[in-house]
């Protein structure tokens, strides 16, 4: 028993490193490159939880939201994404057109590991206060990507089964329970580029 019980502690750590971010002191982006980067997108509001899966057991490894309010907006928690056209200022990357949404999920995406992406629509005032809520999160420590995911969205009635953890596998599973959720998947059979968390 204790045998087993150490195996799943040391499985649940290794999956826990995909939250690990490796450009943690990336510089942060003036007021002025976020508001030049602004993208307003024309398609009603919505939020939309990324997770990269490994394919090996099929348990997340790191969880981003896409946030289509007054801006969309990535609130990528501990995560190592970078591209010059998308300002990151405290774990949220500014100016997410559809193309460089693209290229955060095929940054993800590569062989062995899948993205996993769960739309929901919502109003106007609910994507708004998910934007506000990720921003005033701030920047996240290591290993803490589920915390801060489940955080932003469990403050919202409507995502209140949503459990505050660790696991972007279960806030995965939870998000997948509300109504009209909308899922879709990436595959790629690439080296792809560092999974971060």
């Amino acid at each position: 028993m204790f045998k087993i019980r150490t195996i799943l502690t040391v499985l649940s750590l290794v999956a826990l490193m995909g939250c690990e971010g490796s450009e943690r002191n990336a510089p942060i982006a003036s007021a002025i490159d976020i508001q030049t980067a602004s993208y307003v997108s024309s398609k009603p509001p919505s939020v939309t939880l990324v997770t990269m899966v490994n394919e090996s057991g099929d348990f997340g490894e790191h969880s981003g939201l896409l946030i289509n309010a007054s801006q969309q907006v990535l609130y990528d928690p501990a995560g190592t994404f970078r591209h010059s056209t998308s300002p990151n200022a405290r774990d949220v990357n500014y100016g997410m057109h559809p193309a460089m949404v693209e290229y955060y999920k095929s940054y993800h995406a590569r062989r062995g590991y899948y993205v996993v992406a769960q739309e929901v629509q919502l109003t106007p005032e609910q994507a708004e206060l998910i934007l506000q809520r990720a921003i005033a999160q701030g920047t996240t420590a290591k290993l803490r990507c589920g915390i801060s995911v489940s955080s932003v969205l469990n403050g919202l009635p409507m995502f209140a089964e949503i459990p505050t953890t660790y696991y972007p596998g279960k806030i995965m599973r939870q998000f997948g329970e509300v109504p009209e959720v909308v899922t879709t998947y990436v595959y790629e059979d690439d080296e792809g580029q560092y999974l971060d968390g």
